[in-house]
């Protein structure tokens, strides 16, 4: 089991406290205005489906707004580490440059997240519409800082840009002093070599007195020719030893370098990535808006029925399942099936659509 390190620093981030509250302060009070609605204008048995239903909005909404609020960044030695309540996820650096990333200006990039219309965004993400990245940007800043990860790279938008360089500065000397720490114990650790003894030449096999005979003959011929001025027979030559050859050349022969071909490379064809589209988070609230015309549409005409009818709580029944109902299961849906979100949202707002004609009649 890995050990938990401590971390080096912890990097304040760049919030926008209203824009991170939007969704959540909305959903807080749709949820207690459906169920003051349920408990003051319909039975109990309703009542009570509204109540609970407004309930969960409004938890929905806290529970939201705590887990936005709460995200923090810590550098530790060798990783990212990007918490919340109850939750973090991990990054482990790599080695490679850290930069620094527009997106205002002339040479602005473009980097697409689900959460990007209000100005924040949080997880995978986007940039330049071909690389995938993660992104921690709590707020609208014109400018983030992209650090390696294994994962890919993370763009950060610090609250102040040299203290996230300053702690990936120590993090980086950290590393290399424990790297520098674990190779002397392993060399202090590993066994000494032992000296390999030197084998010893074998000796040549003794001549036979003819071959030595014949041996000292050629010598003698040749150290006579030599003695007289002239050139070294080739055969001669061959049979010389190295250190022979180096003395009798009257300089050194150098070779020119063989130069080999490098090896071609042709063009490097870039991969098309089919990209599906991810839905935006700000898609949850369109139900609520949705149920919230029909019903303005009923109030305004005067033709929402009473109460205490059937038709009232079949109504409402209606509104809440078309507005709030559909929103909650857009928002499970952005979490698991992010394919399923418009299909929800299209629900809950042709269900608005309908019971809105039914109450113009």
């Amino acid at each position: 089991m890995a050990t938990r390190s401590e971390p080096i620093a912890r990097v304040k981030l760049a919030r926008s406290v209203w824009r991170l509250l939007v969704l959540p302060v909305l959903f807080v009070l749709a949820g207690a205005a459906l169920a003051a609605y349920g408990l003051a204008a319909t039975p109990m048995p309703v009542a009570a489906g509204l109540a609970a239903v407004g309930g969960v909005l409004a938890l929905v909404g806290i529970g939201w707004a705590a887990w936005l609020l709460s995200v923090r960044l810590d550098v530790e030695e060798s990783s990212l580490r990007v918490h919340w309540i109850a939750g973090e996820r991990r990054y482990p650096l790599v080695a490679g440059p850290v930069t620094r990333v527009r997106f205002r200006g002339e040479s602005a990039s473009r980097i697409r997240a689900r959460t990007g219309i209000l100005g924040w965004q949080l997880g995978a993400a986007t940039l330049r519409d071909e690389e995938e990245i993660h992104v921690v940007r709590l707020a609208p800043t014109p400018s983030a800082i992209l650090v390696p990860t294994e994962g890919g790279r993370l763009a950060i938008a610090p609250h102040a840009e040299a203290d996230l360089l300053d702690a990936l500065t120590r993090a980086a000397r950290e590393r290399q002093r424990l790297e520098e720490e674990r190779a002397a114990i392993a060399a202090q650790a590993a066994p000494a070599a032992e000296p390999v003894a030197e084998q010893p030449e074998p000796e040549p096999p003794p001549m036979t007195g003819i071959e030595r005979a014949l041996l000292e003959e050629r010598l003698a011929a040749e150290r006579a020719a030599v003695e007289a001025g002239g050139a070294l027979p080739p055969e001669a030559l061959a049979e010389l030893t190295t250190g022979d050859v180096e003395a009798a050349l009257p300089a050194p022969v150098t070779t020119a370098p063989v130069m080999r071909p490098s090896r071609l490379r042709g063009p490097r064809i870039a991969r098309l990535r089919v990209r599906r589209p991810r839905p935006s988070s700000i898609l949850v609230v369109l139900p609520l808006l949705g149920a919230g015309a029909a019903w303005a549409v009923g109030l305004v005409t005067g033709r929402m029925p009473p109460p205490e009818t059937d038709i009232a709580r079949l109504t409402a029944l209606g509104l809440v399942l078309a507005g709030p109902a559909a929103s909650v299961g857009a928002i499970m849906a952005l979490a698991w099936w992010p394919r399923l979100v418009g299909v929800v949202v299209a629900g809950g707002l042709v269900a608005s659509v309908l019971v809105g004609r039914v109450l113009l009649g």
